[in-house]
């Protein structure tokens, strides 16, 4: 029987802000990485991973704030986002959801951006959106790496 190390794996994540504004509120963006941690190989089990998107808005109380973020699809697809260390891939994706059906992304090819509105209780206001990531099990071509990586545009519009 070959035993193959785990793996450690990390989702680093980019963001960018454009900015639409409908109000008088001013929000920016940030996005905390995806961390997989060790995947196992030999395994069968899907790895599930948390991370975050955090938007913060400034501005007077009750000012309305109607948001949309979106993700890019990385280095792969959206219905296969890749995590990459040299020529070795994992096939992973990010979710909306903790069931891992709704895909993440910018709405086109079966994706949902997360969407949603708020008046600012009291400023700044900094509300934080998990993300769902979840590399699938079985796939075991996976060698041993230093890190597998991934870059996303994380987008919002408000």
């Amino acid at each position: 029987m070959i035993r193959r190390p785990t793996i450690p794996v990390l989702l680093l994540s980019c963001m960018m802000l454009t900015a639409q504004a409908y109000g008088t509120a001013s929000c920016s963006i940030a996005s905390a990485a995806t961390a997989f941690g060790n995947y196992n190989s030999l395994g069968s089990t899907n790895d599930p991973a948390l991370g975050g998107v955090t938007i913060t808005c400034t501005g007077s109380v009750n000012d309305p704030v109607n948001y949309t973020i979106t993700l890019s699809s990385g280095q792969g697809s959206f219905s296969n986002r890749i995590l990459e260390a040299g020529s070795a891939q994992l096939g992973y994706n990010l979710y909306l959801d903790s069931s891992h059906t709704t895909v993440w992304g910018d709405g086109t090819n079966g994706t949902s951006p997360l969407t949603g509105n708020f008046n600012l209780p009291y400023s700044p206001y900094s509300p934080t959106f998990t993300v769902y990531g979840q590399i699938n099990g079985g796939q075991n071509s996976a060698t041993a790496s230093p890190g597998y990586a991934d870059s996303l545009v994380v987008t919002l519009t408000y």
